[in-house]
């Protein structure tokens, strides 16, 4: 290792390394008087930055000789080196960050540029895992500079473009021959206390219908019990009210008003399907695709088609109603189904389609009068939706470097922004 040469202190490693520790304290303290906002904002740059030229470092370090697995170990002992209280989750993490760059140079490459952050990483070396190993070119081009969020959202996407019938059914069949319940536990950790817990594991479409139903009949709950007309001191945390759902549905009660699976109501389960690969049989036939958990097995659709849980919309031929202009504010039904088909689930996020509303680009009450049209509605989680509204911005839709089609928000203008709301009353 080469030796530096720190005036006034000596030489070696131990001085520099002294000496660059008291720049850093009086960088910090420099940061400090610029403001708490300021600091927020060059904090989260300089995080992104150090992170990935650490990872860097140790992808170097991890070196590519041997197997996935010797890299990760190797990683894993340099990251474990003066881990400062970092649990080992985080340390694993991050050594299949390290190890993903020393095998994907191109990957490297992004991530030195500073294009690329921690979740970027994981979100395209994803790809490596579940397909040659290799990250593909075309698909390092489509997320570059984007967002994590994003490139997850498109790297999910190219994955399902690439999954035939074929690995569709032999992933269902594999899923369900190792399916199974598990009984856990939680330790008790700061203020939560010790919990017990069950795991139902099986196929991820399986579970993904699981999760919709139980959100379906939490949302019931929670309309049955006055919704936000109810006073901020009763009100249920979503998760309380997934595990009371939970209870009911295993002890055969039945749903609260508003609960999923009910006909007339927004879809909890969306499966989309080409008609070209529903009727045809080759072997390049694409998988259906379940919204919120991928490609699904043959068998699967014909279950769900066989119970009558589908519902069908063959998109531009069936004629439903999608621009409704200003006839009618709320979107309709068939409008949340196309848009479950085009977002997939929040714009912003990627949140399940299931937890999302349908959010005026443009809002109704706003000066420019925004139509309860498709191209005018776009899927926002509750979160997404609020830091939109309470932010003041509005969403755009452009296209990526990569040519994907991709969201955002910009700072709305004033004919955008509706009058503001009235004070809630308790």
């Amino acid at each position: 290792m080469k030796v530096l040469d720190v005036p006034g202190g000596g030489t070696g490693e131990g001085s520099a390394v002294d000496q660059l520790a008291c720049r850093f304290e009086t960088l910090l303290a420099e940061m400090a008087g610029v403001g708490d906002r300021t600091f927020v904002r060059l904090a989260a740059r300089f995080e992104q930055r150090l992170e990935t030229a650490r990872l860097l470092a140790v992808s170097r370090l991890a070196g590519t000789g041997g197997d996935a697995r010797s890299q990760r170990r190797r990683a894993r002992a340099h990251l474990s080196t003066g881990r400062s209280g970092r649990s080992g989750r985080s340390i694993n993490r991050d050594a299949r960050r390290a190890v993903a760059l020393a095998s994907n140079p191109r990957l490297e490459e992004q991530a030195r540029q500073g294009a690329l952050s921690g979740d970027g990483i994981d979100a395209l070396s994803k790809a490596a895992d579940e397909t040659t190993g290799q990250i593909p070119s075309d698909l390092l081009d489509l997320t570059g500079r984007l967002d994590p969020d994003q490139a997850a959202r498109i790297v999910e996407r190219y994955l399902q473009e690439q999954t035939s019938a074929d690995d569709a059914n032999a992933r269902y069949e594999a899923q369900t021959a190792a399916r199974r319940v598990r009984r856990y536990t939680v330790p008790a950790c700061g203020a939560d206390p010790g919990l017990a817990g069950l795991g139902i594991e099986g196929p991820d479409a399986i579970i993904d219908q699981i999760w919709a139903l139980l959100n379906g009949d939490a949302d019931g709950l929670y309309q049955a019990g006055g919704g936000r007309d109810r006073r901020a001191d009763q009100h249920v945390p979503l998760d309380h009210r997934r595990f009371d759902a939970a209870l009911r549905r295993l002890r055969g009660v039945a749903r609260g008003h508003g609960a999923s699976g009910g006909r007339g109501g927004r879809p909890s389960v969306v499966i989309t399907i080409g008609v070209e690969d529903l009727i045809g049989s080759g072997p390049d036939r694409r998988a259906a695709t379940q919204m919120g958990c991928g490609p699904i097995s043959d068998q699967l659709v014909a279950e769900l088609a066989a119970g009558g849980d589908l519902s069908t919309m063959v998109v531009g031929l069936d004629g439903r109603p999608l621009w409704l202009g200003r006839a009618q504010r709320h979107g309709s039904t068939a409008q949340f189904l196309a848009l479950a088909v085009r977002d997939r689930g929040c714009v912003l996020c990627g949140a399940a389609f299931q937890r999302c509303e349908a959010h005026h680009i443009i809002p109704w009450h706003a000066p420019a009068k925004g139509r309860t049209d498709l191209d005018n509605l776009a899927l926002l989680c509750g979160a997404c939706h609020r830091q939109v509204h309470d932010g003041r911005r509005t969403l755009i839709r452009h296209r990526s470097a990569g040519g994907r089609m991709v969201w955002s928000t910009r700072p709305a203008t004033e004919a955008e922004l509706p009058p503001p709301r009235a004070v809630q009353r308790e």
